[in-house]
């Protein structure tokens, strides 16, 4: 494990003095002992300022060096601080490094290391040093073939590219030979050896070339891969269409493995997945299974342009790849739905993630900028500001320049850069030149952390036929950070009349109106435009399609909210407005709750239950739209509401709110029970998983209102359901609910899904979500004996994360309990599993690193819990990060 502590900074970065142009490798794959052959050919840069050639390392046993087919001597290099490092390379030379690892005992599933007694590797960020010495930073590209030798019963012996050639060996061990065409950073390597069985598939490219699929699991699960081969032809396909980028190589490999600390890595070629995001049949995934591993199959191979073919300069640039290749993921995901409302629920859920993880991530202790300035640990900085709010700046250039320029701008990205690593100043560069743009002001949103607020106030001018807009921008400053200045914000915006209808747009100045939605750029502290022509009472529509990440702030009264919610065009906007309505009418149950401890007399207001309904019994509304508007909001976007959070009265006022809404509409929810019930054998769509999702919404408000028909139903769908969604939701509710027959359905479910890694995982998140009882075990100690239960390990990411990270992150009351022994699970856990896998304890820490913000006897154990981890010796530098930031983060 390291312990690295060394702080790197983006302002220090100097170009490698030597490239290396190719690597041969050759693995000897044996569980305890492989031993590593590396061949570079490294050739000197010019302009370099050292002769010295400097490789990375960590873990590793040196067997031997030879320089130039010659066994090295002492004076010819140096071990400092775990580089290697080879003296006055001054000519191109051949290097050759042996050295041996120990994969069986890899528990931090990084680098190569075993998997149910198959090799697989995770090489970024920093994995290849533990495989073996190379200059493991992104900017050193190398064409790689790669040797495998591996034990007979290894079926499968793959690697990235192309395959050369494959057979036995005189001593019956066989071997496969793999060689990449293109140049790739280390980070990019990628090895499986194996016993695994394969579902194949072609493709006929664009380009009149056929091109092999293949997508390899376990042997038993290969029927569970049709889903995602169907995905990734549809990937492969709509990359074509929307932007003209064609699959590069002869093969595309996706390997699914259950041991992995991430969803997926986009290896070039050779796509290793959690098995989470790879498999699926009625068995054993859900609807939101299905169009989970969607997104994340696009998203990997969208990377073999937005990543491989052009990857990253240095890690301060990950948001170059993995902003821009999310934002790619997000539009796929919403061209392969259906109408047009139901490819508004994937904004909708994308845009309300970001408002619960990344926005408190942007006013914490781990606030920066997605281009971040300095990091202790690159692993800590896979974050969602990197990823999502850098998903949102790259939408940014579609809102400004509409799908055809960013397409231009991209092409042009992609031609300056192919094969090399770049910069996120490269990419605005490209999309600058090819929409004639100054986007020098844009550049703020890379080096500038935190998330702006931008209100807005209006004024109609009835006699003279004018609305005027005013919008402020602002930001906090962060410790130790200047003042921020104003940024570029695009403001999709709308106007609606008293009727209803949206108005055609006509800025003072221009001869004719332009469209119903423009953008208006802010780019000032405090700018103002004026609408002419406007000749009915307006109503502005802010934001639509969430234009840009920002806070947006308009006084607006319940009337309008409503009036929005029922009108709006921008079916983004009818979700926002009801969304904040929803807010508001849960406020006001928390305020009930602080005076009479009984929101029993309180209801929501008479207007918002209309509403409500309204939207519910909108057939002109697909049923995903609905189901996803009429959600309460979760208590993590309730907590961003408040000044202080106080997850017990939270939860509390939520579960009133949906006992009265159960109530006050149980025959609208009976009846769409009964009509989104599903008949048949079971198929994903997303037309049936809309009514499906509609379906478990209304029976959730008709179980949390006491219905004993609601109780009687979710008992059938557990019982008689034929598939894993209806089962699992039935098992949710009852669950969340705390009804008496949940016992009995865990118990039903832990021995039908006992040999589904899958569903196990399922069954610990369900019960990590799980609401106390009165005269119960508290849900904390049902924590503590699920971690006895065979069914868990603690080794095991996905387990860990279903269970621990789920419990941590979304427990509310049940893990904030008052007697702390929530916290203490919190303190044993981090600290155990930080002595095996630091990737995953750094992530479970993070779940209290917005301590500062709860109530205060909340805030006092949480701190002491971050104050006793870390003042433990040996803690690793992942950990160490997270919690001094979280303790030292200045007020």
């Amino acid at each position: 494990m390291s312990n690295r502590q060394t702080v790197v900074y983006r302002k220090d970065y100097k170009a490698p003095n030597h490239d290396v142009e190719t690597i041969n490798l050759v693995f000897d794959l044996i569980p305890d002992r492989t031993i590593v052959t590396s061949t570079m050919h490294v050739v000197p840069r010019e302009g370099r300022e050292s002769d010295e050639f400097e490789l990375n390392g960590e873990s590793l046993q040196l067997v031997s060096i030879k320089i130039n087919g010659q066994p090295s001597l002492t004076n010819q290099y140096a071990m400092n601080a775990g580089k290697l490092i080879f003296h006055s390379i001054k000519e191109p030379t051949d290097i050759e490094i042996v050295t041996r690892i120990n994969p069986k005992a890899n528990l931090e599933l990084s680098g190569l290391y075993l998997s149910n007694n198959n090799f697989i590797t995770q090489c970024e960020a920093e994995g290849f040093r533990r495989i073996t010495y190379f200059p493991d930073r992104p900017d050193v590209l190398a064409k790689y073939t790669v040797t495998l030798h591996a034990p007979k019963e290894c079926k499968v012996l793959l690697s990235n590219g192309n395959l050369i050639d494959q057979g036995v060996l005189p001593d019956g061990r066989k071997y496969a030979i793999w060689h990449d065409p293109f140049p790739k950073p280390s980070y990019l390597f990628a090895l499986v050896a194996g016993n695994f069985t394969v579902n194949e598939d072609k493709i006929e490219l664009n380009n009149d070339k056929t091109a092999l699929l293949q997508i390899y699991t376990e042997p038993g699960n290969e029927n569970k891969t049709v889903h995602a081969m169907d995905c990734l032809k549809k990937a492969i396909r709509w990359d074509e269409v929307r932007y003209g980028l064609t699959l590069d190589l002869e093969r595309f490999m996706i390997v699914a493995t259950n041991d992995f600390n991430m969803g997926a890595m986009e290896n070039k070629g050779l796509n290793i997945f959690n098995a989470k995001y790879v498999l699926a049949d009625d068995r054993v995934a859900t609807d939101s299974d299905y169009a989970a591993i969607e997104s994340v199959i696009g998203h990997e191979y969208f990377h073999n342009w937005t990543g491989d073919r052009v990857t990253c300069r240095d890690w301060f640039q990950l948001s170059l790849k993995e902003g821009l290749t999310v934002f790619r993921e997000q539009e796929f995901a919403s061209d392969m739905l259906g109408s047009e409302s139901a490819k508004v629920v994937k904004r909708i859920k994308d845009v309300r993630a970001l408002r619960t993880a990344q926005f408190p991530e942007d006013s914490g202790p781990m606030a920066h900028p997605i281009r971040p300035d300095s990091y202790s640990e690159i692993n800590n900085f896979y974050t969602m500001t990197v990823y999502e709010k850098g998903a949102e700046v790259v939408r940014m250039y579609q809102t400004m320049f509409g799908k055809e320029g960013f397409k231009k701008g991209l092409a042009e990205y992609l031609r300056r850069y192919d094969g090399s690593a770049a910069t996120c100043d490269d990419f605005r560069t490209a999309m600058a030149e090819a929409n004639d743009a100054d986007l020098s002001q844009f550049a703020l949103w890379y080096s500038q952390a935190g998330t702006p607020r931008v209100s807005v106030k209006t004024q109609w001018d009835e006699g003279k036929k004018t609305f005027t807009i005013t919008a402020r921008q602002s930001n906090r400053t962060l410790p130790g950070q200047p003042k921020p200045q104003p940024l570029m914000i695009p403001l999709a915006i709308g106007v609606l009349n008293d009727k209803g209808e949206d108005i055609p747009l006509q800025l003072e100045g221009e001869p004719l109106p332009v469209g119903t939605t423009r953008v208006l750029l802010l780019n000032q502290d405090v700018q103002t435009w004026t609408l002419v022509n406007v000749d009915r009472r307006p109503l502005l529509s802010l934001g639509r399609g969430f234009s840009a990440p920002v806070i947006f702030d308009m006084d607006l009264t319940r009337d309008q909210l409503v009036f929005l919610a029922k009108n709006d065009s921008d079916l983004f906007n009818r979700a926002e407005a009801f969304e904040k309505l929803s807010i508001l009418a849960i406020d006001a149950f928390i305020q009930e709750l602080r005076k009479t401890q009984n929101a029993n007399s309180l209801s929501p207001m008479e207007a918002y239950l209309a509403t409500f309904e309204e939207i519910l019994n909108d057939e002109r509304l697909s049923p995903a739209y609905r189901a996803e508007i009429l959600k309460l909001p979760s208590e993590q976007a309730i907590y961003e509401s408040q000044i202080i959070i106080e997850p017990a009265l939270i939860r509390a006022a939520c579960q009133a709110m949906q006992k009265k809404i159960g109530q006050r509409l149980k025959t609208s929810f009976e009846d769409k029970v009964k009509t989104c019930t599903t008949e048949g054998i079971y198929k994903y769509d997303p037309d049936l998983a809309g009514k499906r999702a509609l379906k478990f919404l209304s029976l959730s408000y008709l179980v949390a209102s006491g219905n004993p028909k609601g109780v009687q139903q979710t008992r059938n769908f557990f019982e008689k359901g034929n598939n894993i969604t209806d089962k699992l939701g039935a098992l949710s509710i009852a669950v969340h609910s705390g009804l008496p027959i949940r016992q009995e359905m865990l118990n039903k479910s832990s021995i039908a899904w006992a040999t589904e890694p899958l569903l196990i995982n399922k069954w610990l998140e369900v019960q990590a979500l799980a609401t106390s009882v009165h005269g119960e075990m508290p849900v904390v100690n049902k924590i503590r004996s699920l971690m006895m239960d065979p069914l868990f390990s603690i080794k095991n990411p996905n387990n860990v994360y279903s269970l621990l990270r789920t419990f941590f992150a979304k427990g509310g009351p049940e893990f904030h309990t008052l007697d702390g022994s929530g916290y203490q699970l919190w303190i044993e856990t981090v600290l155990n599993i930080d002595s095996f896998n630091p990737q995953v304890s750094a992530r479970l820490a993070r779940t209290l690193e917005n301590w500062r913000r709860y109530e205060p006897r909340l805030s006092s154990m949480m701190y002491k819990a971050l104050r006793y981890v870390s003042q433990q010796k040996n803690l690793s530098a992942d950990l160490r990060e997270i919690v001094d930031k979280a303790i030292n983060e200045p007020i």
